[in-house]
């Protein structure tokens, strides 16, 4: 048999007479305009569904949504975080500010006063089913943004208003929606990018017309909003992005296109989907740091500039000039190594001296006192090094001794020892002041000023405005924070503390080397404002804070040696192995089950694992010319095709390769687009082998979406009595409705 009786058969295919990308507006075809492939307006018939696909949304996202009066899952640190942003106080988080924000703007509109901290129950002056009501005001926008979507792409009505229907009766979509949660506003802004990608693609034979403005404008928007909303966001951003490269590629391929029309593309491109989308981005950090002036001890890490900005920060009042006999508390410019510290504990090889550590809080162990031993006139000679202190301010260049007040020993480089991580690196210890090792040049520091604010650029070292590098005077090597953290079981997970012997440490300004004195006593002087000295870049923070969040987001590790309930691998996904419990699943509360539709679940996972050897079935077709696609036909059907498909497969694949913990709802925004594509294959489908059946197709399985929603949704609207009493709810026996068996 040959394998052309494998192609689709010859159907007019309503896409038959869809041309090429076109570099110039041309004329619209004449078509019927009551055509769905080859119209790009609303009629009343679409109007009409995309009401009643809304109204059906917003009743399953609204109904009994208040039944829960306690804060459920993330609600405790959503709903806290805005409540953070009514009361106007510093926090950090890992996601951008945008959904945040959100949240916040409902808590506002709801009248809470930002006094509730988001546990337990709510109290009667919370509004908190509002401010669930907002959040489900995104997740109703899924059904007829889906809708309008399969109509950009050609889509008939019923398969469009099916793909509608389904967005709607997936149970996950839709429980996530009921929360106040960041994932609604992510799964609107999604969609929303998805469908002004669909009309900006539908407008591609009308280049630089009004129509292909709005919509190239409006796709940068909508990338700024929903990678504003949670990272999970830039995967839409790969989308547009792979799109446009097509685009771009296609037109340089085309030699009938001038250079200068070639370029205009280009340039509209930079501007509509990067300038604007990243405008966006930094613009609701601006807000975000507008909002949050008060001071909170999660603001640490920020540069010191920022700080001192804060309403109540406890580091703008000190006294202005670091001098022999002063204490201080030095803090590393590397993010999450925090001070210079010391406890009485020993390495457990090495030096076996007493250790030196990063610690991220403050403590009395953090604290260190300066003395100056030598002037920086006299480094080249080491005589007097080790003699008494000398009074006086220290300045650039002097060589001084930190001696660590709760431990009598003083900081100490050995370049006979290895760092007990880092082996590139030499260990740094603290040795006794009354030791022999205390009498050695290696307890001597000199003292570099790098980059000192301007208005603390006199020589000398002051809080907060002159970064240091610290210079072992006889091993001539630089202290540093090295990144590593040491054993749990003997450093507590501590940052490691070494110092690096190379030639290029010495004049390097990188974060590693360098430290600053966050907090400076000494009762022989009064303290000032030092805020007065301090200047403040916007786009400084911004990198900082956006650092930081990645650092934080890489931080979030599983612990692969105990069960959580809340976590769930990549590869279990798709075929919803391991649904999530949101709450507690005693008798008494209310429980909620992350599960999804398992037909739509199953339905887009076969779908969208299968696509890849469809092409390839074609590809080898192609190869033999035995592949009976027409003029065109072919192109129709996979433009649609591969857009939908990459959104599912770049916003799931990515998961595969991240070491942060995983969850269940980080596959929703995959979902969505594998829900799409699934509809788009039973479009096809359908007109390839079997157009007569469209009405049955359509109608069995929307009563099938439908019926298996309605299946499930007490534990979607919440189920209070005891689990035993629902009955047939674990079709998968690794389901955790009655039991986690995981966790047994």
């Amino acid at each position: 048999m040959s394998l052309s009786n494998f192609r689709p058969e010859k159907k007019e295919l309503p896409s038959a007479k869809y041309a090429s990308f076109s570099a110039y507006p041309i004329r619209a075809e004449s078509a019927n305009a009551r055509t769905p492939h080859n119209r790009n307006v609303w009629d009343r018939q679409d109007r009409w569904i995309v009401a009643a696909l809304t109204l059906l949304c917003a009743f399953t996202r609204l109904y009994r949504i208040g039944r829960a009066n306690r804060a459920s899952w993330d609600e405790m640190h959503f709903g806290k975080f805005g409540a953070l942003y009514v009361n106007r106080t510093f926090y950090h988080d890992v996601h951008p500010p945008t959904a945040r924000l959100l949240i916040a703007l409902s808590e506002v509109l709801a009248g809470h006063n930002g006094t509730f901290n988001f546990k337990g129950e709510y109290p009667p002056y919370v509004n908190y089913v509002f401010m669930r009501m907002f959040n489900a005001a995104f997740g109703i926008t899924l059904a007829p943004l889906a809708y309008l979507t399969c109509r950009q792409l050609r889509m008939p009505v019923g398969f469009a208003a099916m793909a509608g229907l389904f967005v709607t009766m997936d149970n996950a979509l839709c429980v996530i929606s009921r929360f106040i949660l960041l994932d609604a506003p992510l799964l609107a802004f999604t969609a929303f990018a998805l469908m002004m990608l669909a009309c900006f693609y539908r407008q591609r034979r009308q280049a630089f017309s009004a129509g292909w403005w709005r919509f190239l404008l409006m796709t940068g928007v909508s990338l700024g909003l929903v990678a504003s909303a949670k990272w999970v966001g830039m995967f839409a951003v790969a989308l547009v992005g792979a799109y446009t490269i097509y685009e771009l590629y296609e037109m340089f391929c085309d030699t009938h296109v001038p250079v200068h029309v070639y370029l205009k593309h280009w340039a509209a491109r930079i501007v509509a989907l990067i300038v604007i989308p990243l405008s966006i981005y930094m613009l609701t950090f601006k807000i975000h740091f507008m909002v949050l002036n008060r001071y909170n001890n999660s603001a640490n890490f920020m540069p010191m500039g920022f700080q001192t900005k804060l309403i109540g920060n406890p580091i703008s009042q000190q006294p202005y000039d670091v001098e022999t006999g002063s204490s201080i508390r030095l803090q590393s410019h590397v993010s999450g190594a925090g001070y210079l510290h010391s406890h009485t504990h020993q390495y457990p090889a090495g030096s076996m001296r007493q250790q030196v550590t990063g610690y991220g809080y403050a403590d009395g162990n953090n604290l260190w006192n300066v003395q100056r031993r030598l002037a920086a006139e006299n480094v080249d000679g080491t005589r007097g090094a080790m003699s008494e202190a000398i009074p006086g301010p220290i300045g650039h260049g002097d060589v001084i001794a930190l001696h660590h007040n709760s431990t009598n020993t003083y900081l100490y480089a050995d370049t006979g020892h290895e760092a007990p991580v880092s082996k590139q690196f030499k260990e740094v210890s603290a040795v006794k002041a009354d030791s022999a090792e205390a009498a050695r040049l290696n307890m001597l520091w000199v003292v570099e000023i790098v980059n000192p604010e301007k208005r603390m650029d006199d020589g000398h070292v002051h809080p907060l405005g002159t970064p240091l590098r610290l210079r072992s005077l006889m091993g001539n090597c630089v202290l540093m924070a090295s990144g590593d953290r040491l054993d749990k079981n003997w450093g507590w997970g501590q940052a490691e503390i070494a110092c690096s012997s190379s030639p290029d440490a010495r004049t390097q300004t990188g974060s590693k080397y360098l430290w600053t004195v966050e907090r400076h006593i000494n009762k022989a002087q009064k303290s000032v404002n030092l805020g007065q000295y301090m200047s403040s870049s916007f786009l400084r923070d911004f990198a900082v804070l956006n650092r930081q969040m990645w650092l934080t987001n890489n931080a979030l590790i599983p612990d692969h040696d105990k069960h959580n309930v809340l976590e769930s691998d990549p590869l279990s996904w798709p075929f919803m192995i391991y649904p999530m419990r949101m709450v507690g699943w005693d008798d008494a509360s209310i429980k909620y089950l992350e599960i999804g539709n398992p037909l739509l679940w199953w339905g887009s996972a076969v779908a969208c694992l299968l696509f890849p050897v469809q092409v390839l079935y074609w590809l080898v077709c192609w190869r033999r010319r035995c592949l009976a696609w027409r003029a065109n036909e072919f192109r129709s059907y996979i433009e649609g095709a591969a857009i939908l498909w990459g959104g599912w497969f770049l916003h799931y694949a990515p998961f595969f390769a991240m070491g942060r913990v995983t969850y269940l709802h980080h596959f929703l925004p995959s979902l969505y687009f594998g829900i799409l594509f699934m509809t788009y294959q039973m479009y096809f489908a359908t007109s390839w082998y079997a157009p007569r059946s469209t009405r049955s197709v359509l109608v069995i399985l929307s009563a099938a979406a439908v019926g298996v929603f309605w299946w499930f949704s007490p534990l979607t609207f919440g189920w209070d009595k005891p689990i035993k009493d629902l009955w047939g709810m674990e079709w998968v026996s690794s389901w955790p409705v009655y039991e986690d068996k995981l966790a047994i």
